[in-house]
């Protein structure tokens, strides 16, 4: 009878290790993609000085890196159906170590803006193929915490960055610390590839029969969801006020240059709302796995990110309250991403979830983009404030939204 029971236990013990090795690593590869983000604004005043460039030159290397790692989302979820996932998020983190070491072999503008671009596209199947991969070994009850936790390991290497690559840059100067940067990409990556145990072939379809993947079609079949339309529009709306793209330029900005908070201080208090970052997914993931509805969880996500963001501005000069205000924010903005994708994921459960996160990222990021760009008019025109304003308005539009979402798999993951 023990022997009996062993033989039955194993393979579910087996599937568990699997289940945590894939999530371990795809998280840890996330991280990498984030922490290679984050670097470079730290580093971005040493090499415009070494390599003579302003800040228009700056923002056209923005502009042409982000291109290239948001707008190739949609490319990448497409590419999901020929290749394993675990080969194009595993070579895409050692790639990105690779173009990230290159980084520091720039001897001119140009040389950086290519090396950092490619960097970018490196990067792009982290999301869409990264998401499906982690879906594919778990069900829609533990769907929630499962993409929590990709996005919460993403947001400790934004956390962390900020203090290792100042030290690396005071230590080694910028290319020395592109140099050391460039190393966890290969070494996660190379760990991803190794560890992670993946079944699934590229084109494989429901009942065993494959078939050749349609980019157009594809495309069409998720925006054709009722369901998924709308949550696209949440996406596009909220991201006027999206942690990853808005919060993470205009806070610290806000603290130094409107409150006129020293360096130190505006950087402890910016570390305490990328903590929240971390909590915040991470709860919400549970949280909407726990009740079986995300709708009610993700709108209760968007309503506390209008109050707190309306709190923090008008918090002022209170810093003794504006660390637990800005953890507390970062909880809730940041629970949002998670949430939605989840909801993307139950919205589409026959569909090909690398096609839907590409098409779902690509609009995202996009969107995003765009946001960052007219709030730094207002911000330039009009000042923090307004912006602040237009951040928390954001958000309400999302959840306006997500309450036109029938009910179904969308909002009950248990009983789809």
């Amino acid at each position: 009878m023990e022997h009996e029971e062993a033989t039955i236990e194993s393979p579910r013990l087996a599937r568990n290790r699997d289940t945590f090795i894939v999530v371990t690593m795809v998280a840890a590869a996330h991280a990498v993609n984030h922490a290679n983000v984050a670097l470079m604004p730290i580093l971005y005043p040493a090499i415009m000085g070494n390599l003579h460039f302003d800040y228009s030159q700056l923002g056209l290397l923005l502009s042409i890196s982000r291109i290239f790692g948001q707008g190739f989302q949609w490319l990448a979820g497409y590419m999901g159906q020929f290749f394993k996932r675990k080969t194009l998020v595993g070579f895409g983190a050692i790639f990105q170590g690779i173009f990230m070491g290159l980084t520091g072999s720039s001897a001119s503008f140009i040389q950086l803006t290519v090396w950092q671009s490619l960097n970018r596209l490196a990067g792009s199947p982290q999301h869409p193929n990264g998401n499906a991969l982690i879906l594919e070994h778990f069900g829609k009850e533990a769907r929630g915490r499962a993409l929590a936790a990709h996005y919460a390991g993403g947001n400790v290497g934004t956390v962390f960055v900020p203090m290792i690559g100042a030290g690396l840059l005071a230590w080694l100067g910028w290319r020395g610390a592109t140099a050391i940067f460039a190393l966890p990409g290969i070494v996660i990556g190379s760990l991803l590839l190794l560890l992670v145990h993946e079944e699934r072939h590229g084109g494989a379809v429901a009942g065993g029969k494959a078939e050749k993947p349609h980019l157009g079609k594809e495309t069409l079949l998720v925006l054709k969801k009722r369901n998924m339309l709308f949550i696209l529009l949440a996406q596009a709306f909220a991201a006027g006020g999206r942690g990853l793209g808005v919060l993470i330029t205009f806070v610290p900005l806000y603290l130094s240059q409107h409150l006129g908070l020293s360096t130190i201080n505006t950087g402890l208090l910016y570390t305490s709302m990328l903590i929240g970052s971390i909590v915040g997914p991470a709860l919400a993931g549970i949280i909407s796995d726990r009740l079986r509805q995300r709708k009610f969880v993700l709108v209760t996500s968007y309503l506390g990110s209008t109050a707190l963001t309306l709190l923090f501005i008008h918090a002022g000069h209170s810093s003794w309250g504006l660390p637990l205000v800005l953890f507390v924010l970062g909880c809730f903005v940041y629970a949002e991403s998670p949430l939605l994708q989840s909801l993307a994921a139950d919205s589409t459960e026959e569909l090909p979830k690398d096609m839907v996160f590409g098409v779902y990222f690509t609009i995202g990021f996009g969107s995003g983009a765009l946001w960052v760009f007219l709030l730094g008019l207002v911000v330039e025109k009009f000042g923090f404030l307004p912006a602040f304003y237009v951040m928390a308005t954001s958000y309400m539009m999302g959840a306006l939204w997500i309450f036109f979402l029938k009910p179904g798999s969308a909002t009950t993951p248990a009983n789809a």
